[in-house]
This record gives structure tokens, C-alpha cells and sequence, in this order.
């Protein structure tokens, strides 16, 4: 049992018995999800990439620019509720797989995979974070 990450396509391939915990804004669980600050900013960016920008995609290069792990970090960090949903997730996590789950598929980083560190590192989960096939 682990706290473990998918996304949302995968949501009707979880295990028997597995929670899906959906962690987009506006889905119930906005604490664990991006500001709108920064999903704003990143999406800019995103329109602004260029092939010859030197990042294999649009995603990458938006996700550079933003310091996008740095700041989701410091949001996650600077949210009590934020970090004792983490905390209540783990606990849970210890007698099902509790999946977080949003849009982006694998090979992306994603503020879930981000989840899954601050989890393990602050609140002492048990994390899987191998993706669900």
C-alpha cells in the first residue's frame, strides 16, 4: 500500500480497492493543485515556446521558465492545510493505494510527481512512484 500517482485517463485502470484522490484545481482538492497564479503564468509560457527554444515541447519549456517546482514547492510548503491533507493522504495510504491523479499523461513532470516527493519527504509516505500501466 503506497501513495502512488496516475493520470486521469487511467482513473478506470486503478486497482480494486485503490482511492482516487483528483488533484486539479477546481476538482475539490484545490489545496494540492497549482495557484492560478502559476497555471496562468505557465500557460503563457507555453504559448509563447518556439520550436528551436532548445525543449523538446511547449510543456517543458513553460515548466523551465515558471520555476515551476520551486514555486508549486513553496505553495505546498506555505499551506498548513495543504500539508496536513498530505499528512491525512499518507495515513490513508497505509491501508489502500491512494492514486493522485490530473491531466497530464507520464514523461511530463507534473505537480503530482511533485505531491509524491513533499509527501515522502515531509509527512514520511510511503510512496510508489511508479506509473500505473
Amino acid at each position: 500500500m503506497a501513495l502512488r500517482q496516475t493520470y486521469l485517463s487511467m482513473k478506470g485502470k486503478l486497482p480494486p480497492g485503490a482511492e482516487a484522490v483528483i488533484v486539479i484545481r477546481g476538482r475539490g482538492n484545490d489545496e494540492l493543485a497549482p495557484s492560478k497564479e502559476l497555471l496562468d503564468e505557465f500557460n503563457a509560457w507555453k504559448a509563447k515556446h518556439t520550436p528551436d527554444a532548445g525543449y523538446p515541447t511547449a510543456f517543458h519549456f513553460a515548466w523551465d521558465k515558471t520555476h515551476y517546482e520551486r514555486r508549486f514547492r513553496e505553495h505546498i510548503l506555505g499551506n498548513p492545510k495543504a500539508v496536513d491533507r498530505l499528512r491525512d493522504l499518507a495515513e490513508r495510504a497505509k491501508t489502500r493505494d491512494v492514486f493522485l491523479i490530473c491531466f497530464e499523461g507520464e514523461g511530463k513532470p507534473c505537480h503530482r510527481h511533485l505531491l509524491l516527493q513533499i509527501a515522502r519527504d515531509e509527512v514520511g509516505a510511503t510512496i510508489d512512484p511508479s506509473p500505473l500501466v
